[in-house]
This record gives C-alpha cells, sequence and structure tokens, in this order.
C-alpha cells in the first residue's frame, strides 16, 4: 500500500517553515469542498481519467494483441511526445530489466526490443533507423489529436521505410482520437489496427488508457495488476485523509509561503522516470494564470552528489518528496576486505540494499535537521500493482491541487501558441497571421557575443 508521509512538513520537526500540527483540521472544509468539486466533475465526465482503472478501453483488444505480438517482431518503436510517451516510458523502465535492450532475445521472454522516440532531433532518428531491422519492427503511432507534428513527421519517415521493405497494415497501430483528427482518417483508410484516447482524458492523464496500456501490453506488463492498484488507490481515495488529497494540500500551503520548487526524488533506479512522468503532469496542469510551482527531478543517490548541497544551505523555496520502496527484488553483498585501510573496510558485510536506503534516510535526517521541508512516497516495492497506486494517486494529487489553486489543471493555453508558430513556419495552410507575427520576431535586431 502506498504510504504518503508527510512528518517532516510539520513544525515540530524542522521549525517555523513546517506547517502547524493542526493545518489539516483548519483546512478539513476546503478539502471537503474540493472532495466535492472533484466528484462532481468525475460525474459529469470531466475528469475522465478517474474512471479509467473500472473501464478500461479495449482491454481484451489489447491482451490479444500482446499475445499474438509475442515473439513475433524484435523491435518496438513508440512514436509519441509527453503524456503519449512519458507514462508507458516510465512503466517499461520501472518493471522490466534497466538494460533490457541488451538481453539476448530468451532472457527477454521473447518481447521486443523497445525504443521510445519521444524528439525530432536529426541525429536521434538518424540513430534509430541505423539500429532497428524495418522489417522486424512494430510500430506505435500516438496522438491524442492526430495532428502532433513531431509524431506526424515521424509517422512519414517510418511509413515510407516499411512501404519499402514490409507491411504497414500489419506493423503500424495507431493510438488516437476515437472519431475525428488526420491519424483516425487515415486508420480507417489504411485499415491499420487502432485503438481510442477518451475525448475526456488529457495525454498526460492518459497512461492508464490505450496510450499507456497498449505498449505496456506489448511489453509484457501485467495490465490487470495495473489496473488493481488504481482501483485500490481510487477506493481509498473516497476518504478525506488519503494521500492524493494530503499530498496536494500540503504542497498548496508551501506554494502559498512561498515554496514554489517541488522536487520528486526516487532512491530508487527503477523509479527515475517516474518523476519524468510527474514534471509534465504537475508543470502543465499547474503552471498557468502567473502561479504555479516548478517541479524538479532529482535522483538518489546521484544528486546527493550533484543538487543536494542547494536543497541544504540554499534558499528555502522547495519542498521535496523521496520516492522509496520497502523492498527490493535484488539482494546484492559489499564483500569485505582491505582491514588495514578503515575508510573502506567498514562497508564489508553490508548489502547495497542497506546502502541505498541508508542514504536516503541520512538525506532526509540531514534535510530535517536544516529545516528544509521533505516528505515521503513510500511504495512496497516496484510492480504493476504499486504503479498502478501512483499512476491515480498523482494524478487525482494534480487536479485537487489545481481545484485548490483555483486554475483548470486540465489545459495547457500556455503550449498552443508554441505549436500555431511551429506550423506556420512549416507551411502549413491557414496560419498567416501566425507566419507574420513569428517573421517579425525573426527579423528583430539580436545582441550577441
Amino acid at each position: 500500500m502506498l504510504i504518503y508521509d508527510f512528518s517532516n512538513l510539520l513544525e515540530e520537526n524542522i521549525g517555523e517553515k513546517g506547517l502547524p500540527g493542526a493545518f489539516l483540521e483548519k483546512n478539513k472544509e476546503l478539502l471537503k469542498e474540493t472532495d466535492l468539486q472533484i466528484k462532481q466533475k468525475a460525474k459529469e465526465g470531466i475528469f475522465g481519467f478517474m474512471h479509467l482503472p473500472f473501464t478500461p478501453l479495449a482491454l481484451n483488444q489489447i491482451k490479444s494483441l500482446a499475445l499474438e505480438a509475442r515473439g513475433k517482431w524484435e523491435y518496438l518503436l513508440v512514436l509519441g511526445i509527453g503524456g503519449s510517451c512519458l507514462g508507458a516510458l516510465a512503466l517499461h523502465r520501472a518493471i522490466n530489466h534497466p538494460f533490457h535492450n541488451l538481453l539476448p532475445k530468451e532472457k527477454r521472454q521473447n518481447l521486443p526490443r523497445v525504443f521510445f522516440l519521444d524528439n525530432v532531433d536529426p541525429e536521434l532518428i538518424n540513430a534509430v533507423l541505423d539500429t532497428i531491422d524495418i522489417k522486424k519492427t512494430l510500430i506505435l503511432v500516438i496522438s491524442k489529436s492526430g495532428k502532433t507534428a513531431e509524431t506526424l513527421s515521424q509517422f512519414l519517415l517510418f511509413f515510407q521505410e516499411i512501404e519499402k521493405q514490409g507491411n504497414p497494415k500489419e506493423q503500424i497501430i495507431i493510438i488516437t482520437d476515437p472519431e475525428k483528427g488526420p491519424l483516425r482518417e487515415l486508420a480507417k483508410k489504411e485499415g491499420f489496427t487502432a485503438f481510442s484516447v477518451p475525448p475526456n482524458v488529457g495525454g498526460r492523464y492518459s497512461v492508464l488508457s490505450p496510450v499507456g496500456l497498449v505498449p505496456a501490453a506489448l511489453l509484457g506488463i501485467d495490465l490487470d495488476a495495473l489496473l488493481k492498484g488504481a482501483q485500490a488507490m481510487a477506493n481509498r481515495c473516497q476518504a478525506l485523509d488519503n494521500p492524493a488529497y494530503l499530498y496536494a494540500l500540503t504542497h498548496y500551503l508551501f506554494l502559498n509561503k512561498g515554496l514554489n520548487i517541488h522536487v520528486l526524488f526516487p532512491y530508487v533506479h527503477a523509479l527515475k522516470d517516474l518523476a519524468d512522468w510527474w514534471r509534465q503532469l504537475w508543470a502543465e496542469s499547474l503552471g498557468k494564470e502567473g502561479k504555479g510551482p516548478t517541479p524538479i527531478k532529482a535522483i538518489g543517490v546521484t544528486d546527493q552528489h550533484s543538487q543536494l548541497q542547494l536543497y541544504m544551505q540554499g534558499p528555502v523555496d522547495k519542498v521535496i518528496t523521496f520516492l522509496t520502496v520497502k523492498s527490493y527484488q535484488h539482494t546484492v553483498s559489499i564483500p569485505g576486505g582491505f582491514s588495514e585501510y578503515p575508510d573502506i573496510a567498514y562497508l564489508g558485510g553490508h548489502t547495497f540494499n542497506e546502502l541505498i536506503q541508508t542514504e536516503q534516510v541520512a538525506t532526509e535526517a540531514a534535510l530535517t535537521k536544516a529545516g528544509r521541508p521533505n516528505a515521503k512516497i513510500e511504495l512496497d516495492k516496484v510492480d504493476a500493482f504499486n504503479m498502478g497506486e501512483f499512476f491515480y494517486c498523482l494524478e487525482l494529487a494534480t487536479v485537487c491541487c489545481g481545484i485548490l489553486m483555483q486554475i483548470n489543471p486540465l489545459d495547457q493555453p500556455g503550449v498552443e501558441l508554441g505549436k500555431r508558430y511551429t506550423q506556420a513556419l512549416m507551411g502549413r495552410e491557414g496560419f498567416a497571421e501566425e507566419r507574420k507575427e513569428i517573421d517579425q520576431f525573426l527579423k528583430r535586431p539580436r545582441k550577441k557575443v
């Protein structure tokens, strides 16, 4: 069961920068009103992500697809960006072997080598072309709108490559809006297998829809366990004092105190990409109308030697949340030796499990002593059930925090202008005004050295 430990956010542990011990009681009516709004928006279908654990789309079809594909494809290529990629990538990195692509086929249990192509850098694109055998590659094209320029440009390239050597109808799967958009039209015309993204589920909230479930299934992840974890968290969140609401409320209260940098600090290598998924969720949902937190990713223990100095003695503008597990799948011992060197010898006889957990506790204790707000999300272990709990918890926490902030946590108006300018620069019709604006911008004198 996922636990949110907020002990080190309280005045009694970190002094004047902390929250009063009665903060929950003091804000209970506010939380009740927020809970009512969330449940009403869920009932109206506005918060569509809340229904996904209980009514997953095309689950049996996805399972059948994965069963049929097992052992058939050497490579899986996921074309998507932002919410169309980060959740599935985090799931894969959490649950599968950290060097999955380097394992021989039998150790991968006949699962494909996978590449998440979430950028359009030409060197990256070329490197993927150099690496894969296009005839042995299954391609997922994921875009809710079906208009994402980056994903469509990748699709055009790989469609052309498959046309030369393979079978596009067999090798391309589309995941997009159920009715509209160019990808949906293309899927119908070309006969591609296609899955739907619910219209009322935004990309960054879509990991428990086919956006995340299709790649997860193709990579051997237990979808039933994933959804059961999300269901368990959703059921826990019927009560007011649940992890999602408490995470949202504590971060909202610190935001009001001027601590607008929020750090997620996984002390589990497998969970490092969850921080990337969370960064988009937190930033794109809450950063608007001149307010919002800045999410930061840190990795334990790496960033003890990189960012911790700032966290300990820099500005008091951060709330740090550690992400830990109770147990690891493997235990690795540290051998003894070199007894004549005490600075080395004391490590012998311990395990790397002890070392990483000790370093997390030490960092937590040091931050607390320095009066720096820190909390902890603890999972039982890294598996599909716990990932389902985590995804649902943080999604619900995000919309809760948005309502507390009195902003819309579902839109992203600040992203749209850059998209329109990109389309104008690439010559798309109907963007003449944007083209004029961007041309004026490019003509402005530059100051360079």
